[in-house]
């Protein structure tokens, strides 16, 4: 992947590190088109859940399409703190009646009750804004580095 420049690299190590966040068994990214310039290739991008698969097509570049992916995993969705994600300050979307990856369903009323959370991407991992839950916290880098 190092024939990406690093905020390309970035865009799309952080959709990978969210497809199996959210619990994807996997992630493609790949173009449709040979012999063309790489903006109109086709790129696309899909995640593999068990028994569904989410997928972005026609975007113009391989960081583009893992953008577009995981804007679309996260719209809709409910965030770790049980509140609706929201990917922008003006607001969040809800669709009635969706399944949750655990099985559960979440309604249009349940998720306004919920309020919402906003998530941005910082560097290569999508992050919400909501602290994390008590006994979850994650490794610092430097902790990483030691194991």
């Amino acid at each position: 992947m190092n024939e990406f420049p690093a905020e390309q690299q970035h865009v799309i190590l952080a959709c990978a590190d969210l497809v199996g966040r959210a619990g994807g068994r996997s992630f493609q990214i790949g173009y449709l088109h040979d012999d063309v310039p790489v903006d109109q290739a086709g790129w696309y991008a899909h995640a593999q859940y068990r028994g569904a698969r989410i997928q972005v097509e026609d975007q113009r570049g391989p960081a583009e399409a893992a953008d577009a992916l995981a804007r679309r995993i996260l719209t809709g969705a409910r965030c770790r703190c049980g509140r609706l994600v929201s990917l922008s300050p003006d607001g969040a979307v809800a669709y009635e009646d969706t399944p949750m990856a655990d099985g559960s369903r979440w309604t249009v009323a349940q998720a306004r009750e919920a309020g919402q959370c906003l998530w941005r991407r910082l560097g290569a991992r999508w992050e919400p804004s909501c602290p994390e839950p008590p006994g979850r916290s994650r490794p610092t880098r430097r902790e990483r580095r030691r194991r």
